[in-house]
């Protein structure tokens, strides 16, 4: 029986060193091939992408489309020129997209005629300046009765007896 696992150690011994002596001649192919390769290939690291900072304008495009409009009303190509000569930028690939959204949304300013944008009355005297905010109102504190903290005081020494008891000294032990 020993001579067995010897043979089979021998066996495997040997089988081990074969691959060894593939993996070594596989080794030295690709060094051969790694050292016939030009080594002064210029190789540039990737760029980043610049940074795109946001377009910074002095007003609103909802103050400089009802500054453009006061005095007659317009077509929304007109008033996409109409801001952009004022020196308005917009951030976006599409800024008739952005237009629409402000003539067209939820809460418009803006009255529609045929096509021709004005501004609604209360609108037109807009200022770039915001109300601030209401504050909120504070919250009054919530009172337990004494009935109520004694409850709860009873409830958690009892808790802290059965801990001791147990022969704990954390919470986690009950």
């Amino acid at each position: 029986m020993n001579t067995d696992i010897l043979k089979k150690y021998l066996s495997l011994r040997q089988a081990l060193q074969q691959e060894k002596a593939q993996l070594e001649a596989r080794l030295n192919e690709i060094n051969t091939a790694l050292a016939a390769a030009p080594s002064d290939v210029n190789v540039e690291p990737q760029r980043a992408r610049p940074v795109q900072r946001r377009t910074r304008n002095r007003v609103s495009m909802r103050a400089a489309v009802i500054r453009v409009t006061t005095d007659r009303p317009l077509t929304k190509p007109e008033i996409l020129q109409a801001i952009q000569k004022e020196g308005f930028r917009s951030a976006s690939r599409k800024p008739m997209a952005s237009l629409s959204t402000l003539l067209y949304g939820k809460n418009p300013k803006f009255k529609n005629e045929n096509g021709r944008f004005s501004p609604l009355g209360a609108a037109a005297g807009l200022s770039s300046v915001k109300p601030a905010p209401k504050a909120a109102k504070p919250v009054p504190k919530r009172k337990m009765s004494r009935a109520g903290r004694a409850h709860l005081k009873a409830l958690a020494k009892a808790r802290w007896a059965k801990i001791k008891k147990a022969g704990g000294n954390t919470l986690k032990a009950a």
